[in-house]
């Protein structure tokens, strides 16, 4: 905009009160914002933003520690270098990894949709995405604080929609 020019009042009230419907296609302005704000995430590291991520899901549904080999040992699971932090660095790569694919969905799709497939084999039932999806937005809460505005976390519900629905896909037909 132009200095001088006048303010539109739609570009305004984008700004003080940008839509926030997660039923509403992902747009550019959603991606922008995620891979935007999930550069924060990433100064964070994979490995602490990882531990932080499981904190999040086994306080949520403390009964997936089950799933995961490495949650039967609580003292030792924690620890740097753990197969718990180790997981979690892969788990929040991947996430980076889709991030930076999101304005080419159709090459993302295929590769959630293998990790959808994969995750059956570990025994991943389409109620536990929607712990990791709660885990998910309580672990940018976590990480990008103040930045972690209404907008920014309607975008990542959004985008945890289509990664959700992708990776459950038709895998449990």
């Amino acid at each position: 905009m132009a200095a001088g020019s006048p303010v539109n009042a739609t570009e305004l009230l984008d700004l003080v009160n940008p839509s926030v419907s997660a039923d509403e296609p992902l747009d550019a302005r959603d991606i922008e914002l995620v891979q935007t704000t999930f550069k924060k995430v990433a100064e964070v590291g994979p490995e602490a933003a990882g531990r932080i991520l499981f904190g999040h899901i086994f306080r949520i549904a403390p009964e997936a520690k089950a799933l995961f080999s490495f949650a039967k040992d609580e003292e030792t699971m924690w620890l740097p270098g753990s197969r718990l932090e180790k997981h979690g660095a892969r788990v929040v790569n991947t996430v980076a990894t889709a991030v930076s694919m999101l304005n080419d969905l159709e090459a993302l799709v295929p590769v959630l949709q293998r990790l959808g497939l994969q995750h059956v084999g570990y025994k991943v039932l389409p109620p536990h995405y929607d712990v990791v999806g709660q885990a998910f937005i309580a672990t940018l809460d976590d990480a990008l604080q103040t930045e972690f505005t209404e907008a920014v976390k309607n975008a990542y519900l959004k985008v945890w929609k289509i990664v959700q629905a992708t990776m459950i896909g038709d895998n449990y037909a």
